[in-house]
């Protein structure tokens, strides 16, 4: 299959391009020609930059059977400073835009990645992809808004849409090391004490970057309607659960230390997952402490 997929530099896509191009797929790899964007590509890839202009892209989508679209401005407090526009250039535009030119070209099936951030923290737990969605955040309104524009369009010129619902993705990001997991991995690599708001008793979903990748392939090969569908752990796992387990799978004897000056985050969020598994055959294979073994195998 020729697949165009954007957000090639990130961790989630470059295990995407590694899987895909595994097993015979030519993909155009897209991105806005960052940093990562001179890391040696696998072969039957071929890297395009792209602003994300309609102009730009609908050559690049010429002869492509499927998008997948991965790359997104995230979540992160200084683009929140600004509230929702620098969401909406980066995110909005650019998928309206990847959908006008995949419309153009007669694309068949385009998967967009969602995220866990459309919910609202009221509804009862775990999520269910036919609770109304109540983004709390600017980033969480932008991925609201692409997933009406695929359903729109996809409708429209009878082209097969997917939203995946995203968890948090556990994986060895070298683009954001300074999240939780990566700073608690670097901790119990150096035998430091992992510290933690609170009492630790925050909890998020999370899933290993390999079994998003198996339901970003399921959902691409999948011949049936499209929709929505939730990706995750379905399961809360608390902060002092993370770095418990961190410290064991590291060996790191320094313990953790709580702040209880500091308040916990917010209270836990995780996502049902059965309509993946009914529709689409997904099924979560790494637990925490599998992916965590997995990662120090990596050398994360």
């Amino acid at each position: 299959m020729r697949i165009a997929l954007t957000g090639a530099s990130g961790m989630l896509g470059g295990a995407c391009l590694r899987h895909l191009a595994a097993r015979g797929d030519q993909v155009v790899a897209l991105g806005r020609g960052d940093g990562a964007a001179h890391a040696p590509m696998p072969p039957g890839v071929a890297r395009r930059t792209t602003d994300y202009s309609l102009a730009d892209l609908q050559p690049l989508l010429r002869d492509v059977e499927a998008v997948i679209h991965l790359g997104a401005l995230r979540a992160n407090a200084e683009a929140d400073r600004s509230g929702c526009w620098p969401y909406f250039e980066a995110n909005v535009r650019s998928t309206e835009n990847l959908l006008i030119a995949a419309r153009a070209n007669r694309v068949r099936s385009f998967c967009l990645a969602s995220s866990i951030a459309v919910y609202g923290r009221d509804h009862p737990r775990p999520w269910r992809e036919s609770d109304v969605p109540a983004p709390q955040s600017p980033y969480g309104i932008s991925k609201l808004a692409c997933e009406h524009l695929v359903a729109l369009h996809g409708e429209q010129a009878d082209m097969r849409v997917v939203a995946l619902r995203m968890a948090q993705i556990i994986g060895d990001d070298r683009r954001r090391r300074q999240g939780m997991l990566l700073q608690f991995i670097a901790r119990a690599h150096h035998q430091q004490s992992l510290p933690l708001w609170g009492s630790g008793a925050a909890a998020r979903d999370l899933v290993y970057v390999e079994d998003v990748v198996s339901a970003v392939v399921l959902a691409l090969d999948d011949e049936r309607a499209g929709g929505i569908y939730n990706i995750g752990g379905e399961r809360a796992f608390s902060n002092i659960e993370v770095a418990q387990t961190i410290n064991e799978v590291f060996g790191n004897p320094a313990g953790l230390v709580l702040d209880a000056t500091r308040p916990d985050e917010a209270g836990s969020q995780f996502m049902n997952c059965e309509r993946a598994r009914r529709q689409l055959g997904w099924e979560r294979q790494w637990d925490l402490r599998a992916a965590l073994e997995d990662l120090r195998r990596q050398g994360a």
